[in-house]
């Protein structure tokens, strides 16, 4: 996880917003609504996509797919390519 928050938010390079320092986002892939997914299922996110209006636990699943064409899945896969 230490590793994980040292990786910019991937919405925001995505988005070509530059290098946004990040929080940890436990994704929610097979955890029931109270429960987090193990360490190793975490994404890079700034504040902002992580809790604030437009950030994953607002939108949701459905919501983060119809706002930035991306699903966790995605955001896990750009967090592990920026881990390379």
């Amino acid at each position: 996880m230490a590793r994980v928050a040292q990786v910019p938010c991937v919405i925001c390079k995505r988005m070509g917003l530059g290098d946004t320092p990040a929080l940890v986002h436990h994704m929610k892939l097979g955890t029931g609504a109270s429960d987090r997914a193990s360490d190793f299922l975490t994404i890079a996110l700034c504040h902002e996509h992580h809790v604030g209006p437009s950030g994953v636990h607002t939108l949701k699943e459905r919501g983060l797919r119809l706002r930035y064409w991306l699903s966790e899945i995605d955001l896990l896969a750009a967090t592990i390519e920026a881990l390379a």
